[in-house]
């Protein structure tokens, strides 16, 4: 067997050296590539998750601007409805035509919190209290993690981690609130005369209408009995009013209208007359459930003497200008 010459064996070691220090190299390398990525992406997921807070907070802050309560505001976030509230809120703030009723932006927080969970509702503020320190704990630990490991097996279980990263718990969420953000606007005496226009254009069919006739330019019905037509116009006008500035309203504004003249038609023909629905009936009532032979306590008796508000005679007016075609009252 042939002997190797020492000077080969000695190269045959460098070079068995050289390549296993190659080899180590590139093993570090890739380690260190591996651990580079691996920050980057923790690190982008942890920025998006501190951004998303503080957009979050943003959005808070400026429902507080519009007067919201802050625990309403979190509320609305926790929904998922806050960002599409401000945008709309917004523009009904740039509409020169509608002005924003600090009251009813305080009535609709109170609303919003008598419908969320007290339990959920400390469990969003903690969270937003102890969120920005946990940020800074969460992105020390991952960056010691990732430069900690050292062999592809403890890198595997760090990337583990940062494809888990998902901002955790996070807020408690709640389900949506069916709001009526047109009760936040004021209701001005122009639209409030708007609006009783096309309740009474849309009652005279059923008020005992006798014909109109116009005068300088403006519409005057004729009742045939104006007294109880004039009561169940202004009860009308009440409970529209009522309705529209209800936080929860479950029904589209413009149909208010016709539930009014729904109602009205009901209670003809099951037998009441005008008399009575306009001196005992009241209109958050279902009409089957109204009982006219049955007069509350403080209600005045069928024939009492009621003049309709602001009528004089037997008349009332409505300008040609404003017809029932007009249904967008309440924005």
């Amino acid at each position: 067997m042939a002997i190797m010459p020492l000077q080969m064996l000695a190269g045959a070691a460098k070079e068995y050296s050289e390549e296993m220090d190659a080899k180590k190299q590139q093993a570090a390398d890739i380690l260190l590539a591996q651990q580079k990525y691996l920050m980057e992406s923790g690190i982008a997921k942890l920025t998006a998750i501190k951004k998303g807070r503080k957009e979050s907070e943003a959005r808070i802050d400026k429902a507080v601007s519009f007067h919201f309560d802050r625990k309403a505001a979190l509320a609305l976030e926790m929904s998922g409805q806050l960002e599409g509230t401000l945008t709309r809120l917004t523009k009904l703030k740039e509409d020169p035509e509608k002005n924003i009723s600090e009251q009813s932006v305080l009535k609709m927080s109170q609303a919003i919190l008598e419908n969320v969970p007290p339990e959920k509702l400390a469990q969003a503020m903690e969270y937003a209290i102890d969120s920005g320190a946990a940020e800074e704990v969460t992105a020390e630990k991952l960056i010691n993690a990732i430069f900690s490991a050292t062999t592809s097996e403890e890198l595997g279980l760090v990337s583990q981690s940062v494809s888990d990263i998902s901002g955790g718990e996070g807020l408690p969420s709640v389900g949506p609130f069916g709001l009526n953000l047109i009760s936040l606007t004021e209701f001005r005496p122009e639209k409030k005369a708007q609006a009783e226009k096309l309740i009474e254009t849309q009652l005279a069919p059923l008020l005992g209408f006798g014909g109109m006739s116009n005068e300088g330019g403006r519409t005057i019905f004729n009742w045939t009995n104006p007294m109880a037509a004039g009561r169940i116009v202004s009860k009308a006008l009440q409970y529209y009013t009522e309705r529209r500035s209800d936080p929860y309203l479950d029904v589209d504004i413009g149909d208010i209208t016709d539930d009014i003249t729904n109602k009205v038609n009901s209670l003809l023909l099951g037998g009441s007359t005008l008399d009575q629905i306009a001196t005992q009936y009241d209109f958050s009532l279902n009409p089957s459930d109204f009982n006219p032979n049955s007069t509350p306590e403080g209600i005045p008796p069928r024939n009492s003497n009621l003049v309709p508000p602001g009528s004089e005679g037997n008349q009332s007016e409505q300008s040609d200008e404003d017809t029932i075609n007009n249904n967008n009252l309440g924005n």
